[in-house]
C-alpha cells in the first residue's frame, strides 16, 4: 500500500485534498521496525505521530509505580493495533510524556510525522490544519468515551468484588 493509500484509509486524514496528502506524504519519514522492537517508551518525551502502514503493534502500560527498575515492573497489554492505524497523536498537541509503550508484534512499516513538520504544515495551510485538528479531536473523543466505559466497568466489577452496591 502506498503512503497516499495508507493516509486515505484513516479517518485522521478524512477531508484532505490530494495536494494536501502529497504535502503530508513529503514530510513523513518511512521507518521499518523488526518484530519485538520498542517504538515508543512510556514516560519518554514525545515528538512524533506514527502511522502504522503495515504490521501489528502492542500497546502496553506499566502496572503500579516505579520504585526500582522500570524494566522489571509488570506490564499490561491495553490493545493491539493492526495496520492501517496511527498512534502517538498526543505528541502533536504539546510537549508531553508518552502514556504507554508500543512495540512491534511483527515486522512493521511506519510513517513518522514529527511535531515540527506537523506544525509547519498546519501553519502553511490553515484549512489543512483545521481539518487535521478536527479529525484528531473526533478520534480522541471516541477514545475517551471508550476509556470512560472501561473505567465504569472496572469500577463496577471492583465494587461488586468488595461487596459494595
Amino acid at each position: 500500500m502506498s503512503e497516499l493509500e495508507t493516509f486515505r484509509a484513516m479517518s485522521l486524514f478524512d477531508g484532505l485534498s490530494g495536494e494536501q496528502l502529497d504535502r503530508l506524504s513529503a514530510v513523513a519519514r518511512r521507518v521499518q521496525v523488526s518484530s519485538g522492537t520498542e517504538i515508543v517508551r512510556e514516560g519518554e518525551h514525545s515528538f512524533s505521530l506514527f502511522v502504522l502502514a503495515k504490521g501489528v503493534v502492542e500497546v502496553t502500560k506499566r502496572l503500579g509505580f516505579v520504585f526500582g527498575d522500570a524494566e522489571e515492573e509488570p506490564r499490561k497489554t491495553i490493545v493491539r493495533l493492526t495496520a492501517p492505524q496511527f498512534f502517538g497523536e498526543m505528541a502533536l498537541l504539546g510537549d508531553t510524556e508518552r502514556t504507554a509503550s508500543i512495540s512491534a508484534s511483527e515486522d512493521c512499516d511506519l510513517l513518522e510525522i514529527s511535531k515540527d513538520d506537523f506544525d509547519r504544515l498546519v501553519a502553511a495551510d490553515i484549512q489543512m490544519g483545521f481539518r487535521l485538528l478536527y479529525n484528531l479531536a473526533i478520534v480522541m473523543c471516541e477514545r475517551l468515551r471508550r476509556t470512560d466505559r472501561d473505567v465504569l466497568k472496572l469500577t463496577a466489577a471492583l465494587s461488586l468484588a468488595l461487596g459494595n452496591r
